[in-house]
């Protein structure tokens, strides 16, 4: 019997270092569903209502349908069809845009600024938004770099935002 219960523990604490392994691994998210979310809305609204999906399947912005929508992480979503909405609800953070749904060039420079809902790249997987076409052609410059200094920001702008509720 204490083979067995041996057993049991050091499984246990292998399924415990292998979560906290990659949990250390992975970046912090800056899609609205993050813990630190400093979102871009109208009124609850995400991506001026705009489909998160269709950008990925589409690869196209499509207004979302006001009446099929989903509320995630203080964030309201519209959808275009019903069909969007499940794959949404079957992965919400691959969808969801970065940076809150901010601009991701304004991001990188530290302002927030609102977005074209029809200017964004799908860049590793990843939905960016962009105010004008030139934020968008000094993303394509060097996203890999753009979105570091985006990332470090976003987390900056969302404590200092926190702090002042």
């Amino acid at each position: 019997m204490k083979t067995s219960t041996g057993k049991i523990w050091l499984a246990l604490a292998l399924v415990l270092g292998l979560a906290a392994a990659a949990m250390a691994q992975s970046p912090p998210t800056t899609s609205g569903g993050s813990g630190m979310a400093l979102l871009n809305l109208d009124n609850t609204v995400a991506l001026h209502g705009y489909d998160p999906v269709a950008y990925f399947t589409d690869n196209e912005a499509v207004r979302g349908n006001t009446r099929i929508l989903e509320r995630l992480g203080g964030a309201t979503y519209y959808f275009a069809s019903r069909g969007s909405r499940y794959e949404f609800l079957r992965d919400a953070p691959r969808y969801q845009p970065q940076f809150g749904g901010y601009c991701a060039a304004s991001m990188a420079m530290g302002r927030l600024e609102d977005i074209n809902p029809r200017l964004f790249v799908i860049y590793e997987g990843k939905l960016y938004l962009f105010s004008s076409p030139e934020a968008e052609a000094r993303f394509m410059s060097d996203p890999r770099r753009v979105v570091s200094e985006a990332r470090r920001h976003y987390f900056d702008l969302a404590t200092k935002q926190r702090g002042t509720y």
